[in-house]
């Protein structure tokens, strides 16, 4: 591929931070779940991917267009199961099902560009410029967003600060990841200017002010792996172990921790707000302190009750959630833990429905109760989109592969 090629996929790297920031003001300006950006997004990667499509010998055209195929069946049979679970409980409907599917096809096509079209040193060093561009918009815009005072809230009771931006997850995995290929420019004299404000903000504003453990927890983990690689590479270049890197990385832990118990954290604010509620939630049943949150255990209550609003629930729901009560109860779950909630009844949901066509084609996403949604992603590939998206993700992410090693030199 020419290199005008892979300098436009590097400006879509670069915009992506604006397209984010655009979609979620139009969003909130306009009280609509319709943004520009959905129709702008894919423009740059879609022609990419008929390029390098058009590029290809015929077998190769074949096994991609049957891939594509594959991917669009199965889109079409999980939402007609959708449509036969959703319930009056659900957290959302067909079309929002159907851009969950989208979007992660959307990304598994990215994959296959990416890792197509990026082969060299020099190449995945221009990738990496680019992503060091996209946290720089990122930053700025975020500290704009606080100076300001239009931040958005990362949780609803008004704790953390995600700037212009949806998700406080979302945007915290962005950077952590983002930080895997950035943190080495640190040592790089041309870029290191840019390189380490950039990064010294990420810390402060992951450890302090987002909010999530994904910041807190990722940040440290970044830079303690790269004080693990560094001293590896260079023991095994010159010999001897690098003082520098591991003071230095030291140092950052220290500050950090030191900044989190001094300053302040909007994470460790989250959890004691957590921590709060679940002395608040109490099993009336029981007379003791909730294993479920205070919604799942008003669900139980009109389920024992035979109260619940006819539609709101299928049997099979009705007796995960029983379930789930129960084996909170027998492992004292902590009534906040809403992750391992979510995966105790997306377990025995799949049990009790006893049917293998949810099994291999899922049982749908958003099908569930708001706080039973899964927030995890493997877990949720397996549990509410089935066995066939999981074995079309992994051979597909194995033929990407198989791809690279074929046009390696060749692109």
């Amino acid at each position: 591929m020419k290199k005008i090629e892979k300098n436009i996929l590097c400006i879509f790297i670069i915009l992506c931070p604006i397209l984010d920031m655009m979609s979620f003001i139009f969003r909130n300006a306009f009280h609509t779940n319709i943004s520009p950006s959905t129709f702008l997004r894919p423009i740059i990667p879609t022609i990419a991917i008929l390029y390098l499509f058009l590029k290809m010998d015929k077998k190769f055209k074949i096994r991609l267009s049957l891939i594509g195929a594959i991917y669009a069946v199965y889109e079409i049979l999980h939402l007609l199961v959708f449509r036969s679970v959703i319930t009056g409980s659900s957290y959302g409907g067909i079309t929002h099902e159907a851009q969950y599917i989208i979007n992660y096809s959307y990304m598994i096509v990215n994959l296959i560009l990416y890792i197509t079209v990026f082969q060299d040193e020099e190449d995945i060093g221009k990738l990496s410029k680019s992503v060091l561009i996209a946290n720089v918009i990122y930053m700025t815009s975020i500290l704009i967003a606080i100076v300001t005072k239009t931040s958005s809230s990362t949780y609803i009771e008004g704790m953390g600060y995600k700037g212009w931006f949806e998700s406080g997850n979302s945007l915290g995995s962005i950077l952590i990841l983002s930080l895997f290929m950035t943190i080495k420019y640190i040592k790089d004299s041309k870029y290191r200017k840019i390189a380490i404000p950039t990064i010294l903000a990420e810390g402060i504003f992951l450890c302090t002010l987002l909010g999530t453990r994904v910041g807190l927890l990722g940040f440290i983990l970044v830079v303690i792996l790269y004080v693990i690689v560094e001293t590896i590479m260079t023991l095994k270049q010159k010999g001897k172990i690098n003082k520098k890197v591991i003071a230095g990385g030291l140092m950052a832990v220290i500050t950090i921790i030191i900044v989190v118990i001094t300053v302040g954290s909007s994470t460790l604010q989250r959890r004691k707000h957590l921590q709060d509620i679940e002395k608040n939630i109490v099993d009336t049943e029981k007379q003791e302190q909730s294993h479920v949150t205070g919604s799942i255990l008003e669900i139980k209550e009109k389920i024992d009750a035979n109260t619940l609003e006819e539609g709101y629930m299928g049997q099979a729901e009705k007796q995960s959630i029983l379930d789930l009560y129960e084996i909170a109860n027998q492992w004292n779950i902590k009534n906040n833990d809403q992750r391992m909630q979510q995966l105790i009844y997306n377990i025995v949901l799949v049990k009790n429905q006893h049917n293998p066509i949810y099994v291999l084609l899922g049982n749908g996403h958003v099908a569930n109760f708001r706080e039973l949604v899964i927030e995890m992603e493997i877990p949720a590939f397996l549990f509410n989109f089935g066995v066939i998206r999981i074995y079309t993700l992994l051979y597909t992410i194995c033929y990407d592969f198989y791809l690279w090693w074929l046009f390696h030199d060749k692109v």
